[in-house]
């Protein structure tokens, strides 16, 4: 019998010249809080053109005259719920499809990273995808644990992406080699005209799962996530907010939904008599391997079910984690009258440092704050990622003043910490603690006037929030 590992291909939808991702009806439509001016922006632009990577899977693909993958179901979502239609604009590569941004043939990308290269030319959407970027190496190669000890080596990065920006930004002295795509380099390393191939974890999981087995395997995962949105022409900015509105809206079980379904895995037996005899001999040591691969596959899906609730940028709790922790939080509040208190604290000034210093310095400083918020807090604490540069700490059982005491030592830790290249920094915290028969908008919306208050006050202070 012949093993084949399938990845369960569902969710098509048809996008483009020939097929429309139909608008929704007015009562979704106006489910998203559009301002008057991005209302009438849509009504004036009704049908909005897209650009695609025509051969990344699982992410996207164009097949045929439609637009597949995991982006494409989320490109479904977002047109329903914005209320417009999605045209297609084909292209043959990933390099045509930037060529055709660069000339306004497209109103935005579905998937893209930013880059300095493209901040030229777009305007970038919050993150709604994000995963590890992993090495993918011969099966003989021992676990990589620190790109850092491979520099010299021969590692092989697909033309166009923009991860190998980034890569050269981080690491000068790497050694890259650009290839034409990632099957093209994974045939380089299979024939050791490369050391290894960089990717992210599910296009060279997917590729390997029909290709490569017993050749090459995953053998390490960079340090940092590979974050992904919307790229927006930057011409028409107000595109951005509502894509931005869009994202937020999206449910954690929407969001899973999506995820799974492009990345489960199943198991198929199909008959192949003139390999039985080789089959029967090998068929201990196959049972072994496909173990092997389904403990690694199992690990890595419920690596890539945790990054669902995670926000790529800074390794906290995304708006989708926090949305479902407040629920939580509400309902032990309103069945066992349990206390507690959301902290809502907005970094200072961060536009003059994105302004000053550049996106990628900008993204540090939240990275660094993040930690500091992380290692600070306690461990029944939820802390994440509430949108932009605020983040949101959610203390169950906490009184307000118990809550303002934390804010306050947090303030001060922030406001002494050295951050590289850019010195110090301070941040404004707003707090509000759960009232009787609280709603999530009145509880986060008390803490959100809180926060104004501390703005409005001066910044870098605490305002506990009081009728």
């Amino acid at each position: 019998m012949r093993i084949f590992i399938l990845l369960l291909i569902n969710g098509l939808i048809g996008f483009g010249f020939i097929g429309f991702a139909e608008a929704a009806d007015t009562e979704v439509f106006q489910a998203l809080p559009l301002t008057m001016e991005e209302r009438q922006y849509l009504q004036n632009k009704p049908l909005l053109k897209m650009c695609v990577d025509p051969d990344w899977m699982p992410f996207e693909k164009i097949e045929g005259n439609r637009h597949i993958g995991m982006s494409a179901d989320f490109m479904q979502l977002f047109a329903e719920k914005i209320g417009v239609k999605i045209a297609l604009q084909r292209s043959d590569s990933w390099s045509h499809s930037l060529s055709m941004g660069k000339l306004r043939r497209c109103d935005f990308f579905s998937l893209v990273a930013r880059t300095p290269q493209r901040e030229k030319f777009l305007t970038f959407s919050e993150p709604y995808i994000g995963f590890p970027l992993v090495l993918a190496s011969r099966y003989e190669q021992i676990f990589i644990a620190d790109i850092a000890t491979i520099l010299d080596q021969k590692l092989g990065i697909q033309k166009g992406y923009a991860y190998a920006e980034i890569l050269r930004l981080r690491y000068p002295d790497i050694n890259l080699v650009v290839v034409d795509s990632l099957r093209d380099g994974l045939d380089k390393v299979s024939n050791k005209q490369l050391f290894a191939m960089i990717g992210s974890l599910p296009s060279i999981a997917y590729i390997l799962q029909h290709h490569y087995i017993g050749e090459l395997k995953i053998s390490g995962k960079l340090e940092h996530l590979w974050q992904l949105g919307i790229g927006v022409r930057n011409d028409e900015p107000l595109l951005a907010g509502i894509f931005n509105k869009a994202i937020a809206s999206v449910s954690a079980t929407e969001r899973k939904a999506i995820t799974n379904r492009w990345l489960a895995t199943q198991y198929k037996l199909a008959p192949d008599y003139t390999l039985l005899r080789q089959v029967l001999l090998g068929v201990a040591v196959l049972f072994l391997f496909l173990l092997y691969r389904h403990l690694q596959l199992k690990k890595y899906n419920s690596l890539l079910q945790r990054l669902a609730v995670t926000d790529v940028l800074t390794n906290v709790g995304n708006r989708a984690k926090l949305d479902e922790s407040l629920n939580k939080q509400l309902r032990l509040a309103k069945r066992y009258q349990q206390s507690f208190s959301i902290i809502l604290l907005d970094v200072d000034h961060f536009k003059e440092i994105n302004d000053r210093y550049g996106h990628l310095v900008g993204d540090v400083v939240l990275q660094d704050i993040a930690q500091l918020l992380k290692e600070n807090i306690r461990t029944v604490d939820d802390i994440g990622r509430w949108g932009g540069e605020e983040f949101l700490i959610i203390c169950p059982e906490q009184t307000a003043g118990s809550s303002y005491l934390l804010a306050e030592k947090l303030r001060v830790l922030i406001a002494e910490y050295p951050f590289s290249q850019i010195g110090k920094l301070t941040c404004s915290f707003g707090i509000s603690s759960y009232q009787a028969d609280d709603s999530r908008h009145q509880l986060i919306k008390r803490a959100d006037i809180a926060l104004y208050q501390a703005k409005k006050q001066g910044r870098n202070c605490v305002v506990l929030w009081q009728a």
